[in-house]
């Protein structure tokens, strides 16, 4: 059969199906049929359109984050370990976007990654702040943990830039020590 019949077939299968003039089974069948069990055509191309405007929201979300994480810290007249409850929640909600961004190989997922990160160097900041009521030696060694741990999260996970804003970060750490 010429690709052009075939497509408009695909076409037609697709429009049954969209407006269920057909059983949903039955569509599904004579798409992997036309289509050579690749299951391609416009209900796919929809689906992942969907799919990918989803991650993107969901990234977005993720983004929002970090400013209502320094609203919670810095303009909220919260008691501080309601505070950090709230950077935790902060914390887990976006680990869990992250590892559910991890099945695709994008700047996206990376992207996640680093928010995951910057969040847990607020919240252990803000910890460590908190809980040894303003140490500035304990708050600087904090800093250059996370710093270090990004350059070790770089390493493993092949993200080059964070490697770059680990050493930039453990530089200018070590410079307010000296200063």
């Amino acid at each position: 059969m010429a690709e052009e019949r075939i497509a408009i077939i695909i076409k037609e299968i697709n429009y049954w199906k969209q407006h269920k003039l057909l059983p949903e089974m039955y569509c599904d069948y004579l798409l992997a049929l036309y289509t050579k069990g690749t299951g391609q055509g416009e209900a796919n191309t929809t689906e992942k359109g969907k799919i990918k405007m989803v991650l993107i929201l969901q990234f977005i979300l993720q983004l929002l984050l970090l400013p209502f994480s320094f609203l919670v810290t810095y303009f909220t007249e919260f008691h501080p370990i309601m505070q950090l409850g709230i950077l935790s929640l902060f914390i887990v909600l976006s680990f869990w976007q992250y590892k559910s961004l991890k099945t695709e190989d994008n700047i996206i997922c990376q992207l996640s990654f680093v928010i995951f990160l910057l969040l847990v160097f607020l919240t252990s900041v803000f910890a460590g702040e908190i809980l040894i009521r303003s140490n500035q030696w304990l708050t600087t060694i904090i800093m250059l943990l996370n710093f270090l741990g990004w350059i070790v999260c770089s390493k493993k996970k092949g993200i080059l830039y964070l490697n770059f804003i680990g050493i930039i970060g453990i530089i200018f750490t070590s410079f307010y020590i000296v200063l």
